[in-house]
């Protein structure tokens, strides 16, 4: 243990800075398996009749069901950069956390389709909250060794959601009453509880605590940070404090409106905004959405109709996906994040064209062999979605952004994935049903167009600490002096001679 006496940091949080890491991957589990028991729990609430028959379901309100949470998701717009910025990035997931709570229950004790929208819009409200508070907390929070492979296991942990949710509606399916759907619903809080049980062993965002004058708080946090158990382990933090504070001075300077406004101010932040326009869009319109809601539906065209056999695939699914994702996060230090969505956008096209035809000629087909053809391709578009896509999900709009811009970054990031993901549920219910094996055609044509914008857009930030990516995209160089623009030539290059800033 470290030998200072904390006045400020809570005595929970430890010391130790592997079980401090224990505890951030804890905490990155169960705020993104919110999202992904929600997604799940759709996709196994649609296979049970109980479910289908109680609401009396067709195409509109199946859309308007799985649409309610991105309804959420985007009325919380308008609270979910001010919070985590003005209260703090624990606090908002704290409040984030009792609003999900409250969404479900009132879903597991919806009566009619209209109490159940209404419970999935506040579930959407409080989801979107939390995952727009929690990277940017992870990300003040890692050193760049741990950045990459945790906050890329941030969002692989969706998979960890679904699967919890497919298993459970699997042995739910046999409950002979409306208990088969509602308890699925009501146990989706689990992660919500799980997460405010971490809270208290996490300590808050030291840039944030500097940036709201905490000083001598941030100071001790950061001691804890760098693991340094000598006397004078608050000194050398009060330096890092220093050249923290003096970075976050320089970026106020230099950007001193609002964070929205300031996104097209410069030619650097017009190209983050273009990223975060691109990366946002894409992340509901690759063909994932519909593995994530519409599963039932692939399988029936794949011929699998047996609700049982669907349950099981969906509970296999889960597992190759999260496998796939935590792989992804430990390559993007590897193969580097521009590389690596590349790879995946490309390959989930040419799988979804391959799903076109073969559902073409082997659609709603009864020969097994078949059906295992499609089932087959389903599982490798979705290893280039989960390999790729998900863990960057959650780590490359917090990178790309500096301080300031950070939770409005990721505000814009996840109000697009919203807004698509609405688009999504409510048009591809009536696509699939009216396209058929032409809609994944579509779906792939439309890939390729993403490839060529992450190709000219993109910018590569493997390896690099938080700051130094500001040089990627042309910021100026913050010294001693004031505020410089990068040498010519040399963008790759980064010198902050006020020390060591990440």
């Amino acid at each position: 243990m470290a030998s200072f006496e904390r006045r400020h940091v809570s005595k929970l949080v430890p010391s130790n800075t592997t079980v401090l890491n224990i505890c951030l991957i804890a905490v990155t589990i169960v705020n993104s398996a919110t999202l992904g028991y929600d997604a799940s729990v759709m996709n196994g609430l649609s296979i049970l009749p109980s479910y289908t028959d109680y609401f009396h379901l067709n195409d509109a309100t199946t859309g308007l069901n799985n649409a309610a949470v991105w309804i959420g998701s985007i009325l919380g717009v308008f609270v979910n950069q001010p919070i985590p910025d003005k209260y703090g990035r624990k606090n908002a997931i704290l409040v984030a956390s009792i609003i999900t709570f409250v969404g479900i229950v009132l879903q597991a004790a919806s009566q009619n389709i209209a109490m159940f929208v209404i419970a999935r819009i506040i579930i959407g409200f409080g989801s979107i909250l939390s995952n727009v508070s929690a990277p940017p907390l992870l990300a003040e929070l890692l050193p760049p060794r741990n950045r990459s492979y945790i906050l890329g296991i941030y969002f692989s942990c969706f998979y960890v959601g679904g699967l919890v949710s497919a298993i459970i509606n699997y042995g739910s399916q046999f409950i002979e009453s409306t208990w088969s759907w509602r308890l699925p619903s009501l146990l989706q809080f689990l992660p919500s509880i799980i997460s405010l049980a971490f809270l208290p062993f996490i300590p808050e965002s030291p840039r944030w605590l500097i940036a709201n004058n905490r000083e001598e708080h941030a100071v001790e946090v950061l001691a804890i940070l760098s693991g340094d158990s000598s006397s004078n382990a608050l000194d050398k933090a009060s330096a890092t404090m220093e050249d923290i504070k003096f970075t976050i001075a320089k970026e106020e300077e230099t950007f001193p409106r609002n964070p929205y406004k300031e996104f097209i101010s410069t030619k650097g932040n017009r190209k983050r905004l273009t990223i975060l326009v691109i990366f946002g869009t894409m992340t509901e319109t690759l063909g994932n959405f519909i593995v994530s809601y519409y599963l039932t539906r692939i399988l029936n065209q794949a011929g699998v109709t047996d609700p049982n056999k669907q349950n099981q695939i969906n509970v296999i699914l889960q597992c190759w996906a999260f496998a796939c994702a935590v792989v992804g996060s430990f390559m993007l230090d590897i193969m580097g994040r521009r590389s690596q969505t590349l790879v995946g956008v490309a390959g989930m096209s040419v799988t979804l064209y391959i799903l076109g035809a073969l559902i073409k000629v082997y659609g709603y087909s009864t020969d097994r062999s078949s059906n295992y053809g499609i089932l087959a391709v389903i599982f490798l578009f979705q290893a280039f979605a989960a390999f790729s896509i998900t863990p960057m999900t959650a780590l490359y709009p917090v990178e790309i952004c500096q301080y300031k811009l950070r939770a409005a970054g990721t505000a814009i990031f996840r109000v697009l994935d919203n807004i698509w993901g609405l688009i999504a549920s409510f048009v591809l219910t009536f696509a699939m049903s009216g396209l058929g094996w032409k809609f994944y055609l579509m779906n792939a044509t439309w890939n390729f167009i993403l490839v060529v914008l992450v190709y000219f857009f993109f910018v590569e930030t493997k390896g690099l600490k938080l700051e130094e990516i500001a040089i990627k995209f042309g910021d100026a160089v913050i010294t001693d002096g004031g505020v410089e623009s990068p040498p010519d030539g040399q963008e790759h290059a980064y010198e902050v001679t006020k020390g060591q800033l990440d």
